[in-house]
């Protein structure tokens, strides 16, 4: 990423994100991270500067529906999670970011989003049935993270492959028309 003012200001959020990490809010019988309400905010704000505002936000919802979904999964048979939980979370919601959207920072944004809209949808509910758990605990941070990694990490890599074949691909173009 080059050096500009977004990138400051995404390197102070994530900054934010870890110092409030510690630090938690009580309303009612609810308890919310400071991290998780900064993280909240932050990926609304920068998801409404996107273009096609709607899709980005059905996209949300759809991730926000499966984290939920999958931590709901896990509560009620923790048999059939094979995987340690961070992976198994990450590596489906990534499936479903990925295909839902093409750009890096489209599928961070959605990501941030749809994962803590999935965190409180999550808590809320079983807070309806008597089980207070703090909304954006370690658990959450830790899938957000692990999720994020990946993401960059894939893209990282497809823009590798893309700097590295494409000579080839282009040489071999080259080598084929001469051959006509």
């Amino acid at each position: 990423m080059k050096k500009n003012k977004r990138r400051t200001l995404f390197a102070c959020w994530v900054l934010v994100s870890i110092i409030g990490s510690n630090y938690n809010f009580t309303f009612g019988n609810l308890s919310v991270s400071f991290s998780f309400l900064f993280i909240l905010c932050g990926a609304i704000i920068f998801l409404v500067q996107l273009p096609r505002l709607m899709y980005h936000l059905f996209a949300s919802f759809t991730i926000t529906i499966g984290y939920a979904a999958i931590l709901f999964w896990e509560k009620i048979s923790p048999v059939w999670v094979v995987l340690p939980r961070p992976l198994l979370l990450s590596f489906l919601i990534i499936l479903l970011i990925i295909i839902l959207t093409k750009s890096l920072d489209h599928r961070l944004g959605i990501g941030a989003l749809g994962i803590s809209a999935g965190e409180y949808i999550y808590s809320l509910t079983l807070s309806g049935y008597g089980f207070y758990e703090s909304i954006g605990q370690a658990s959450f941070l830790e899938n957000l993270v692990v999720t994020i990694v990946i993401i960059t990490f894939l893209d990282i890599l497809h823009k590798w492959k893309h700097k590295f074949f494409s000579p080839i691909h282009k040489y071999n173009e080259s080598i084929g028309e001469v051959a006509k």
